[in-house]
């Protein structure tokens, strides 16, 4: 529930900063706030011990050139396993380059590629932490000149130890929807 909170709290400020903001057109506006709710999804051998669950998922872009961004994004999700009142926490914290493929009046679809870490905790005896990659899509649907309705498949890929989790990568998909607010 606190983590519910947090996100609130955290959309709310995000809104009033864009209201305080003097509106911008998508190819001009530089820094980007995302926030999204997400379901996570694990596949191939993590799946067996961890289910879809639901999360949350926050970004932040710089646009460093007219097609090009940096991005920052964390996404957490709570896997739900078959051994019941069990549930597996994983965080993910990526840095990626993102790439305009197409750029339309009110339509941007973005390709990413990037790089962090991904965290599995929960009721686990403890954290641990995996190196990651990561690669996906931002596809951003205009709503006024400085907030998008925003769509965020996205493809983690932690390369972890077979000893502590049962496989040597563990594929976990966040797949996000929310808003995006241009500044």
């Amino acid at each position: 529930m606190r983590t519910l909170y947090t996100a609130g709290v955290f959309g709310l400020v995000a809104a009033a900063f864009v209201q305080g903001a003097a509106a911008q057109s998508q190819t001009t506006a530089k820094l980007a706030l995302e926030v999204r709710g997400v379901a996570v999804v694990p596949t191939f051998d993590i799946a067996d011990a961890a289910d879809i669950g639901p999360g949350f998922g926050a970004g932040l872009g710089y646009r460093v050139a007219e097609k090009v961004s940096l991005m920052a994004d964390f996404d957490m999700g709570i896997h739900p396993t078959p051994t019941p009142n069990f549930d597996i926490n994983t965080l993910h914290y990526m840095a990626k380059v993102g790439y305009d493929v197409f750029v339309g009046e009110r339509v941007t679809v973005t390709a990413n590629l990037g790089a962090g870490v991904v965290q599995f905790g929960g009721d686990l005896p403890e954290t641990k932490s995996y190196f990651a990659i990561n690669a996906g899509a931002k596809i951003a649907v205009a709503l006024s000149d400085a907030v998008d309705l925003l769509i965020s498949p996205q493809g983690d890929i932690a390369f972890t130890k077979e000893a502590e989790l049962g496989t040597t990568n563990a594929w976990v998909w966040p797949f996000g929807a929310g808003l995006r607010f241009r500044f």
